[in-house]
């Protein structure tokens, strides 16, 4: 794969239900009962995204940024699919303060990341328009091998 080459998350993940495709692989029926919500993507639709309110630049690169096809930007549907686990178990626990919890330690933190219209995943993109982010591997050079073997013996 070249920098140039369009990046398919089907061809680039070993596992073909990376959390976030939109064939809801998280409807697991025992997953489901012990959660408010059936699916990532039930949650983010119906929920996170109605919730989230930021301004957002119309220009790539500044300000804030979310995509409007945020779905095919693997790093943040991986981001997404953490903060819906972590908002699931805040959501079932017992403490009052695990939801406050939830914002300060993952909410926050993860939209301040994603939305960075600077260094964040979807930097390439603005409020209006999608572009393709390749990730970083693409700029890597592969390890000799043996390079690691001290680390791993």
């Amino acid at each position: 794969m070249t920098a140039d080459d369009d990046f398919h998350p089907d061809d680039d993940f070993p596992d073909k239900n990376f959390p976030g495709d939109h064939d809801n692989s998280d409807s697991d029926p025992e997953k489901a009962a012990s959660t408010k919500y059936s699916s990532f993507d039930a949650w983010f639709e119906t929920w996170l995204s109605a919730i989230v309110a930021r301004k957002l630049s119309s220009s790539a690169g500044k300000n804030r940024v979310f995509c409007p096809r945020w779905f095919e930007h693997p790093e943040v549907v991986v981001r997404l699919h953490a903060l819906w686990t972590a908002w699931e178990a805040a959501s079932a626990a017992e403490d009052g303060a695990a939801m406050s919890g939830w914002w300060v330690h993952h909410a926050d933190p993860q939209l301040r990341t994603m939305l960075d219209a600077e260094h964040g995943p979807m930097y390439l993109c603005s409020r209006d328009s999608h572009q393709k982010t390749p990730p970083i591997r693409l700029n890597l050079v592969q390890a000799p091998a043996g390079w690691f073997d001290e680390l791993t013996g």
